[in-house]
């Protein structure tokens, strides 16, 4: 096959895939008074693996913003098979994963993951965190 042709088709179906995505991922919401929208990403073998590592990815990223202390070796130690509530309790910072979308990797085997999380401003201190609607890209009265 024609290079050219194998690149169109390549870019084609990158712009289908992203077509295709929530709008949360490329526009999260507005913060509120308590808390605000993190978006993070995550790639793993698995769809529930690449779901899991964005989800570590949010509270890495997202201790650092703060300045909430988090133990990052820790934390990539958690087994495999935990569940995202059990990381959200090892850690010191009030994080609630409303959203995820996962989708096949194209050049590679394996997943990407996207979760949208709302996190406290300040750490330690658990804000009363509205329900979002992932289908509508708002929260919830």
């Amino acid at each position: 096959m024609n290079p050219v042709y194998l690149t169109m088709l390549l870019l084609l179906c990158c712009i289908q895939c992203a077509a295709q995505r929530p709008q949360w991922i490329a526009n999260p919401p507005k913060p509120a008074d308590t808390y605000y929208y993190r978006v993070a990403e995550g790639q793993g073998k698995t769809d529930e693996e690449a779901v899991r590592k964005a989800f570590i990815a949010a509270i890495r990223e997202s201790s650092f913003a703060i300045g909430a202390k988090v133990n990052l070796s820790e934390l990539e130690r958690t087994p495999a098979d935990s569940t995202l509530v059990m990381l959200a309790s090892a850690i010191d910072i009030p994080i609630n994963k409303v959203c995820y979308y996962a989708e096949p990797l194209i050049t590679s085997w394996g997943y990407r993951a996207f979760v949208l999380c709302q996190v406290a401003k300040p750490a330690r201190v658990k804000p009363n965190f509205k329900q979002f609607s992932c289908y509508l890209n708002r929260e919830e009265e």
